[in-house]
């Protein structure tokens, strides 16, 4: 019996198969290849299956046990070093093999065996992540919109796996939307994609939307941000950190507090410059590993590339995404965005890496399913006080046949900003009349911009009239109002009524 055994070792320890028990690695993959070489008895061509990663002691000479792939070839199980895995042409069949084939093919498996998976650090990270999303909730950075969110967030189910190579990881991560005019997408430790306002109204297709978020699945799987923090210079406490980003948000609202917006809207909350660049920098980006290197940036952007053509999408619709994000910057000569030190620093380098592609088709749906989106970041620039931005997003709505009542007036607000004939005030008339005409209810907004008109054209009876007609709706609108800084707004302008009237009819 003792030589039976003995001999049945041996014939195990021929294929290299004596396996160490590892939880690290997830039990099943089953991706399906064929080998581009021979490998001990198996020849080239021969079909396969990537069982799984684990531990395994090659020879019966080598006492250490090392990670390698087990492979399944002619009904035969075989370990492969991981440096090795070149050798297998492997064949994903679904998101989850697409992915977890990417964390075999760039080194990350090494990169664990010899870092290990650090878990007090991605426990620390994440906690850094929460943090972040609470002074960004307290700040009220964070737009909501159920269709929207949900809209998004179908989206990144139907990017991101929901198994990788190790069982550590978490799944499937969450979408939030940031008040933000800078076209972004942050992939957080906590497993939350932070997509702005911005970056939705920058785009005009779905297929660019997905590029962008495979490019952050890619950040995610590939684990660079875990890399990049341990490459970047040590942390300030977590307490104190946060504790100044806390002190500076003080500073940006209490600016906010003293401002008031033209454009009455009851609950809706835009946020300001000042207060954006507080929670949206670079020390919180570097802080949170979020400052990728050029090598980072192509690796995400070949696989994002990679994924859209997995999946039958468009892999153009990234180069169109990334140039219609590097526009903005440049539009915006935002310098310090398009530099070395910041994220999108390699951007114009790797668009000219990836050359042309063709303008993709126009998406009715993704318009559709982000007006409101731009609408709001219409609204934000006019608060903002950037009358060219509100009036181009404003206006993309309208083109498209998709605008609100707000839209046009928020172009009505930046023409008369910028502009002073009678072409373009006959032109914000015709606005506000449409504005009134999609308008449910009586709007302050409407009236008072009016008035505002007809005092450029001096048509005093005309303004009287109007002024009337507003201090009614004030009116009824603080009968109904139940917030004292609300009431507050309401009575100052009818205050300012009342003066305008006494003041024409001198």
């Amino acid at each position: 019996m003792k030589r039976i055994l003995l001999t049945l070792i041996i014939v195990l320890l021929s294929h290299g198969t004596i396996f160490a028990q590892d939880i690290f690695f997830n039990p099943t993959l089953n991706i399906e290849g064929v080998l581009k070489k021979d490998y001990q008895n198996a020849t080239k061509g021969t079909p396969v299956v990537l069982q799984r990663i684990a531990k395994l002691k090659a020879t019966p000479y080598n006492g250490n046990y090392e990670t390698q792939a087990v492979i399944v070839a002619n009904g035969v199980q075989l370990g492969i070093p991981i440096s090795r895995l070149d050798i297998i042409d492997l064949h994903p069949d679904s998101n989850n093999a697409f992915w977890q084939i990417a964390q075999l093919s760039n080194g990350l498996i090494s990169y664990y065996d010899k870092k290990g998976y650090q878990e007090i650090l991605r426990q620390e990270q994440a906690e850094e992540a929460d943090e972040y999303l609470k002074e960004l909730a307290q700040s009220q950075l964070l737009y909501e919109d159920a269709a929207t969110e949900d809209y998004l967030q179908c989206l990144l189910l139907s990017i991101a796996p929901n198994q990788f190579i190790n069982t550590h990881k978490d799944l499937v991560p969450q979408i939030r939307i940031l008040k933000s005019p800078s076209p972004d997408a942050l992939m957080l430790s906590n497993q939350c994609l932070l997509i702005s306002t911005g970056l939705l109204t920058t785009l005009d297709t779905e297929e660019e939307l997905c590029a962008i978020l495979a490019r952050e699945v890619a950040h995610n799987v590939l684990d660079h941000a875990i890399i990049t923090t341990n490459k970047n210079i040590a942390h300030a406490k977590r307490a104190e950190f946060w504790g100044d980003v806390a002190n500076g948000v003080v500073a940006a609202t209490e600016e906010y507090l003293y401002q008031r917006y033209y454009n009455y809207e009851p609950g809706l909350v835009f946020a300001t410059n000042d207060l954006i660049q507080t929670l949206v920098n670079e020390k919180i980006i570097n802080r949170m590993g979020l400052d990728y290197s050029e090598k980072q940036e192509v690796e995400a952007d070949e696989y994002a590339m990679k994924f859209m053509e997995f999946t039958g999408k468009n892999k153009e619709a990234l180069i169109s995404a990334l140039t219609k994000i590097y526009s903005y910057y440049k539009d915006e000569h935002n310098a310090k965005a398009l530099s070395k030190g910041d994220i999108y620093g390699t951007l114009e380098k790797r668009l000219e890496k990836m050359g042309a592609f063709t303008p993709l088709s126009e998406d009715r749906n993704y318009l559709k399913m982000t007006s409101t989106v731009v609408s709001f970041e219409s609204g934000m620039m006019d608060y903002n006080r950037k009358y060219i931005a509100s009036a181009r997003l404003a206006m993309k709505n309208i083109d498209n046949k998709m605008a609100c009542p707000n839209d046009y007036i928020v172009i009505t607000n930046s023409i008369m900003k910028l502009l002073n004939t009678p072409e373009n005030n006959k032109k914000c008339i015709a606005y506000l009349n449409k504005a009134e005409e999609l308008s449910n209810t009586p709007n302050l907004n409407i009236h008072k911009l009016k008035i505002l008109l007809s005092l450029r054209e001096n048509k005093q009876t005309v303004t009287i009239k109007l002024l009337q007609e507003y201090q009614d709706l004030l009116e009824n609108v603080i009968q109904q109002s139940h917030e004292t800084e609300e009431t507050r707004w309401l009575v100052t302008e009818q205050i300012w009524a009342e003066k305008l009237i006494h003041r024409i009819t001198l």
